[in-house]
C-alpha cells in the first residue's frame, strides 16, 4: 500500500511539475507544442512518469517484485488513471486555498 501511495504522489508531483507549477513555468513555456501537449495530458505523461517512478524506486507492486520487467508498465498503467486523478484534487485544493499575494499590488 505505500508503494501505492509514493507511486502515486511522486508521479503526479511530476506531472505538477512539468506542467503547472510556476517554479518551472521557464521550462514548460518552452517546450514545443509536440511536448507541450504531452506534458498537459496528465494520463499520457502519467504513464511514462510512472514507468520512470518505479524503475529508479523498484518498489514491489500488486504482488510484483519491484525488479520484475513487468512492474514499471504495471506502474504506468495504474499512472494513467490515478495521475489524472490526484491532479485534478490538488488543482481543486489550490483553486480553494487562493492566492497569499494581495492582487493589487
Amino acid at each position: 500500500m505505500l508503494a501505492v501511495l509514493l507511486y502515486s504522489l511522486l508521479t503526479t508531483a511530476a506531472f505538477y511539475l512539468g506542467s503547472r507549477a510556476a517554479i518551472t513555468e521557464p521550462i514548460y513555456s518552452r517546450y514545443p507544442r509536440k511536448i507541450a501537449i504531452w506534458a498537459d495530458c496528465a494520463a499520457c505523461s502519467g504513464f511514462w512518469y510512472g514507468v520512470v517512478v518505479a524503475i529508479v524506486l523498484k518498489f514491489p507492486m500488486f504482488g510484483l517484485d519491484g525488479h520484475h520487467w513487468l512492474t514499471p508498465i504495471v506502474v504506468g498503467l495504474c499512472s494513467m488513471v490515478w495521475t489524472p486523478m490526484v491532479a485534478a484534487l490538488h488543482q481543486l485544493a489550490m483553486i480553494y486555498l487562493g492566492s497569499a499575494i494581495d492582487e493589487e499590488g
